[in-house]
């Protein structure tokens, strides 16, 4: 018990000296802001942290192990907007914080050890596909108006959600893990009397 005790002093401390290690580097390399605007991004930094560290002395959930990688590298980029180590303004980049979302997501999916996790990998893609979308019209890459564009595109997006829910209906075992237990229940008791019936 008291290796244990010691092991966690020894993550706990090496974690601090990765976060004082990384805003030393980023005060030689970048211009130093003043303090207030430091507040949140090390905030979120610590944060990441501190779940990080729960994750991996204590509880080994994915939620955790999300939120860590999330609130870490949220830090890591807004720290590098705020030293100015991006030079692009927080209006044009703020996709790029829904891109993190969506990856760390997707990790978190893998991190159950299971290679197709459609309750991860499915939130993540829609992420990953807004994240892209905005990041390409606030860099103003594609120049015509939002508006126009989403009406455009809304015979694609129809087309999508059908074959989703075709990807769904053959995917029945995975979606039936999802569901509340009442829904759930009568699918697959559903199922069982049209595979009865065949």
């Amino acid at each position: 018990m008291k290796n244990r005790k010691y092991l966690n002093v020894i993550l706990a401390a090496g974690f601090l000296l990765i976060f004082t290690g990384f805003i030393f580097t980023l005060c030689l390399v970048g211009k130093t802001p003043d303090f207030s605007s430091l507040i949140v991004p090390d905030l979120l930094f610590l944060a990441g942290f501190t779940n990080l560290y729960i994750y991996i002395a204590f509880r080994k959930s994915t939620f955790r192990f999300f939120l860590a990688v999330t609130l870490t590298f949220y830090g890591i980029f807004s720290s590098l907007l705020v030293y100015q180590v991006i030079k692009i303004p927080f209006a044009r980049i703020w996709p790029v914080y829904i891109f993190i979302a969506a990856v760390t997501l997707f990790a978190s999916g893998r991190s159950t050890g299971r290679k197709f996790s459609l309750e991860y990998d499915f939130p993540a893609l829609c992420l990953l596909v807004i994240a892209v979308i905005f990041l390409l019209f606030s860099l103003d890459v594609i120049e015509i108006p939002f508006a126009r564009l989403a009406i455009m595109m809304c015979p694609v997006f129809l087309i999508f959600a059908g074959v989703f829910l075709v990807l769904l209906f053959f995917q029945r075992k995975s979606l039936l893990g999802i569901l509340p237990e009442e829904i759930s229940e009568e699918l697959s008791s559903e199922t069982e009397i049209e595979e009865d019936v065949d």
